[in-house]
């Protein structure tokens, strides 16, 4: 219940401060509140360091789960490698066995020419069976021959995938950018817009203010024209003073005050002018400053967006360079694995087929 209370507060003063705000005749016809665009500034400010932190750990946890891979990687290659060596070791060494190492103990016998007597041939013994093994062994190349072909083909399109990818992210890469600086462009437009009215709003006050001087000026010199020239104002008024004291007057008799006493409330008329002009002045002078500060403001707005358009930047070519290098990684680990992936075989794997016990 607390909770809820103390958020209807500050609504409640939030809510209160923005009627106070608007009901600021000056800051309401100037059209600009600073404390929401200081706000604003901040909000945007410490958005970006979101961002950006957001960035650098999702860059950490990328290099970190790449690490990972690379060295299950090298595992998984290391591990087959030493099994392909363990088979290339084994071939040799049961090539090298004296059942498949014996020397001929005589001439070549030709069959074709020896009885039955001879023992040459038995029953149900293949005579075909090296032209077979030949065979075979053609078989085998051609099979390596295809999946060496059919690996490339996939390579190949893996390639072009990649490049495809590529493609897409340049077109991404180039859509945003114009995004951006149509947003740029639209802000800069809002702000010479918000300008261009400050400085007619403030033309027009000024327009109307040196109207307005000027027809009291025309209206206090023709009132100043017919107080002078006027019989009845500039008649004697000593008949009016009364015989009792010279500070009392015959009401009876009263024609008007006397000419100190007009030049007196001259006096003071003129004063009150000149303290009006000098109200005038001052706020004409605070317009000013006014206009400078608005002027600042957003010189202040501006420099803050191509800040964070330069860091954006920056971050955008980060990003670039980095995937750049990830691609590369990639390409390079694809080559290695393509020339691994069957592992190495000596010219002499095939000698051995043939030269078993039979």
């Amino acid at each position: 219940m607390d909770k809820e209370q103390s958020r209807i507060l500050a609504m409640r003063s939030r809510a209160e401060a923005r009627t106070n705000r608007f009901l600021n005749a000056r800051v309401r016809t100037m059209g600009i509140d600073k404390e929401g665009l200081d706000q604003q500034i901040r909000e945007k400010k410490d958005r970006v360091l979101a961002e950006k932190r957001a960035d650098q750990d999702q860059a950490a946890y990328d290099q970190q789960v790449f690490r990972i891979l690379t060295a299950n990687e090298e595992a998984r290659r290391a591990e087959k490698m030493e099994s392909m060596k363990q088979l290339q070791s084994d071939l040799v060494a049961h090539s090298r066995l004296p059942k498949n190492t014996c020397d001929k103990m005589g001439d070549t016998v030709d069959a074709e020419a020896c009885g039955f007597s001879a023992a040459q041939y038995f029953s149900g013994e293949d005579k075909n069976g090296e032209e077979r093994r030949r065979l075979q062994q053609a078989q085998m190349r051609q099979w390596t021959t295809q999946q060496v072909a059919e690996k490339a083909a996939r390579t190949a399109e893996e390639g072009e995938d990649a490049a495809r990818y590529d493609q897409y992210l340049n077109a991404v890469d180039g859509m945003r950018g114009e995004m951006e600086k149509a947003e740029s462009d639209r802000a800069r437009d809002d702000r010479m817009t918000v300008r261009q009215l400050n400085e007619m709003r403030a033309a027009e006050k000024a327009d109307l203010g040196r109207a307005e001087k000027e027809r009291n000026e025309f209206m206090n010199d023709r009132e100043f024209e017919h107080v002078k020239n006027d019989p009845f104002i500039n008649e004697e008024t000593d008949v009016a003073k009364s015989a009792v004291a010279d500070y009392r007057v015959r009401p009876d008799h009263f024609k008007g005050f006397s000419k100190a006493q007009t030049d007196y409330i001259y006096k003071k008329n003129g004063k009150l002018v000149q303290d009006n002009l000098d109200t005038r002045a001052g706020e004409a002078a605070e317009a000013a400053g006014w206009a400078a500060h608005t002027d600042q403001v957003v010189r202040m707005m501006e420099a803050a967006e191509q800040a964070d358009k330069d860091s954006a930047k920056e971050l955008e070519m980060e990003r670039d360079t980095e995937i750049q290098r990830q691609r590369e990684e990639g390409r390079e680990r694809k080559e290695e694995s393509r020339r691994d992936r069957f592992g190495a075989v000596g010219g002499g794997f095939f000698d051995g087929f043939g030269r078993s016990c039979r």
